[in-house]
Order: structure tokens, then sequence, then C-alpha cells
């Protein structure tokens, strides 16, 4: 969904009015040393932060060494965990080819934890949303609030911290992936008045966005048709395209899919929540080249903190949800489909379910669209943890006729397959819009929550 960017880029433009990347073309930048740009970092115990290097060299391998294991580790991607209050200088090198180089020391300062609790601000109450304004095809420019990375805050944890859902309590995963039909009723995505429930607007606080500040973002939550809070239900969130936000998805009638797959008793009552998936300070776009920038793609990949640490909080506090990772799905279209593999595949505690619908680049690493960017994953590590790996569903939904993210869903399959993850891949007629994602969601839908007796 792209236009054309200065003879270079090629975009096409949904029907609602947002831009989604393309992520064609790429550009050619000359080379320069890596940089250690992060040289003090001050930190709570118990807190992480992230050491920056810039012009970081693909074909290069950075260590990052403490100087007491104690009281700060550090990760081979250079994530900080604070451990003791005290000082800690980690030692930052390069070895590219047969060549080791110091790139310096950063010094961190740890205090010690906070005992006295930080008052929080109640949220506004949730109101029945009215249609909302179709966001403006051109994304708006705004000043940078985060730091530039590709790499998640949070990492993978090494064992799975939950384990999977006992077989007594939700159906195996296995007969689900191998259910090849992707057929979906005519009527999959109408709009059916006697199918409907109600979609809500909310707002909740996030502390992920600006460094020591609380920022205010939006979601809209589906509810199913006669939601009741005496009933207690799983729940799905839903990522948009870049340059949407959380109107984006329900522009789309999206929620219809959900209400219909309902209605027709091929997916369990469940609530579904559209976010906002840029998780930066203005929940838009910013950088240069019209958006397509790493800088812009940081705010996505920061959304795996806030949806964790925020709004699932959020939604589990106000509403009447069934918690735990059986109950817990994620989904997505384009770059929230990228942003669904990311999170799903980070947080696999947490997520039983993940679908990606035409997921963009930026799962591994790629030059497109004028982008050179570092994968959040590689080929190797895009894989399961041994416990989960017959208890996830993994969905990823292809276009035949996709020019927009092209063969980038084919990749990540074949890179599954290669790893011996159990999934499903589905190319759908259509290319990089609701002709693919919507049935896409539909089956996954169908697949989703289900329990035995």
């Amino acid at each position: 969904m792209f236009k054309k960017i200065a003879g270079k880029s090629l975009c096409v433009v949904l029907a609602t009015g947002v831009i989604c990347s393309g992520f064609s073309g790429s550009y050619s930048q000359a080379a320069k040393k890596a940089k250690l740009k992060t040289k003090k970092v001050s930190m709570e115990v118990g807190k992480k932060k992230k050491i920056t290097i810039t012009n970081r060299n693909k074909k290069a391998v950075y260590r990052f060494v403490s100087s007491s294991k104690k009281k700060a580790s550090v990760s081979k991607s250079g994530v900080i965990t604070a451990k003791k209050a005290g000082k800690v200088s980690i030692t930052v090198t390069e070895k590219l080819k047969k060549k080791t180089r110091k790139l310096g020391k950063v010094t961190v300062q740890i205090k010690a934890k906070e005992t006295s609790k930080v008052p929080v601000q109640t949220p506004a109450a949730p109101i029945v949303s009215a249609p909302p304004a179709v966001p403006s095809a051109a994304p708006a420019s705004a000043s940078p609030t985060i730091e530039p990375t590709t790499q998640p805050t949070i990492e993978p944890t090494s064992e799975p911290t939950v384990p999977p859902t006992p077989a007594s309590t939700m159906k195996p995963i296995g007969p689900y992936i191998e259910d090849t039909n992707s057929d979906v009723p005519d009527d999959f995505s109408k709009v059916i008045k006697e199918n409907e429930g109600t979609v809500e607007d909310i707002t909740y606080e996030s502390t992920v966005i600006k460094e020591g500040a609380t920022v205010t973002r939006k979601a809209k939550v589906v509810l199913p048709k006669d939601y009741s809070a005496d009933k207690k239900y799983p729940v799905v969130y839903m990522q948009h395209g870049i340059f949407g936000n959380e109107t984006t998805m329900y522009g789309e009638k999206v929620q219809n899919v959900f209400w219909n797959a309902m209605a027709n008793g091929d997916a369990e009552e469940m609530i579904a929540v559209f976010p906002n998936a840029c998780a930066n300070e203005t929940g838009g776009s910013v950088g240069g080249n019209n958006g397509f920038n790493v800088e812009h793609y940081a705010a996505y990949n920061n959304f795996l903190n806030d949806l964790k640490e925020c709004l699932m909080p959020y939604i589990n506090e106000h509403y009447s949800t069934l918690t735990g990772r059986e109950n817990t799905a994620i989904c997505g279209f384009s770059m929230g489909g990228r942003v669904t593999l990311h999170i799903g595949f980070t947080l696999q505690d947490t997520f039983r379910y993940v679908g990606a619908f035409c997921p963009a680049p930026g799962i591994f690493t790629h030059s497109d669209n004028g982008v050179n960017e570092t994968g959040l994953f590689t080929p190797e590590t895009f894989t399961l943890q041994e416990p989960y790996m017959d208890d996830t569903l993994v969905m990823i939904v292809k276009g035949t006729t996709d020019g927009t993210v092209k063969q980038f869903p084919k990749d990540y399959h074949d890179a599954l397959t290669a790893n011996g993850v159990p999934h499903i891949y589905f190319e759908l007629p259509g290319g990089h819009d609701g002709s693919v994602y919507k049935p896409g969601l539909y089956n996954f839908l169908r697949r989703i929550f289900h329990r035995e007796g």
C-alpha cells in the first residue's frame, strides 16, 4: 500500500487512507566505524538498559564484559541487568574478521531499589466508541522520543517462566496446525447487525515510552455480543500496519470478522484489543524518508514493552478476562505482523497463539525501502523453546501477488521449517490488503482458545 516516494519507493494506499510500508528498494551507505554511544548509565536494581552502538557492522561480533557480574550482568545483545547497588564498568569490543577493536567502557551507577510506591494515575473509564475519523494518508513529522534500536528491551528467557497449559485443560495444538483448510464463509467479513457486539475506547498510562515520564495512550476494545462481567473471556491483541493507529483496524471493520466467526460457531467467545503499536510519544512516524527509517521502526519494537508492562495489565484489570498464555493470542497485519512475530517469539511464556498476516521485513537483517536494519532475530534463533515447540500455534499468511512485503513472509516460513517449528503457512489469492489478511484472520480465530470438553 505504497506511493512513489521521490522516484525511489513504490507505495500502495489502502482504502482507509492508511499507508502501509511496501519496504521496496535499498540504498548503500558509506562504511563508518562502529562507535560506542552509551558512555554512562544510571540504573536502579532490577532494571534493564541497552547499550547503544552506532554504525554497527553486520559482519562484526560485539562483546560486552562486566567488571562485576554480581552487580550487573550484560547480555550478548548489550542489555544491562542491574542486580546490586554499586558502580560497574562494562567493556565493549568489536571483532571483525581476525581483528579485535576496543570501543570503550560504559560506566554503570546502580542504586538500591526504591521501596516507596509511586502513585498510579487512574485511567479514564472506557466509553462506547463513536465511528473514528479516517487517519491521514501522510505521516506526521515529530521529534524522536526513543533511541533507535532494532533489539527488544525485554529479552527472550533461556528457560520458560510459565509451564505450558496442561493438555487436560486445552485441546492440543497439533490438529489445528495439520488442518490445511483455508476456506471462509462468503459473508465472513460483512457487517451483520445481529452478530455485533460493542466497541469501547480506552486510555491507559504507559511508563515505557519516555524515560521518567508517563504517556497516555489509546486503544479500542472489541467485546463479544452479550458480553458479561459474570463470565471470563480469552483475549487477542491485533496490530495494524505502518502509519496506522488504534482506529485503523476498526476503520477496516475487522471487528466484524471477530463477531461473525463467533456467531458462526467457528471461534470461541473472546475479547479483541486494537492498540496503537507505534510506541513512541506521538504514536506516529518520526525521522526522515517519509517515516521509512530505523528510528520509526524502533517505536514498533518498543511496543513489546508497552504491551507487556502497561496495556495487558490494564485490560486484565478493567475487563473480565481469562489470563495465562493458553488464553492469550497476538496477531497483526504487515508491520503489525512483524510486531506480532517479534513479541510472540520473545514472550513465548505469554502467548500460545501467534498470527502474522503479510508480515513486514525486520525479523531478519534486511535492506529494503531505503532502510538498512539489523534483524530482531537470526534465521537460527527464530525458533521456539522446547517446552513450547508443540504447544504454540504459529500462522504466517502471504498474498500470492503481494508486491509490498514480497518474499519476506516466505523467508520466515522457511526459517521455521528449517528449525523444525510446527506452524501453518498459507499463500492466499490477493495482494497486500484485506483480501488476504481478513481471511487469514478468520482462519486464525477458528484455531485458537479451544478447550477440552
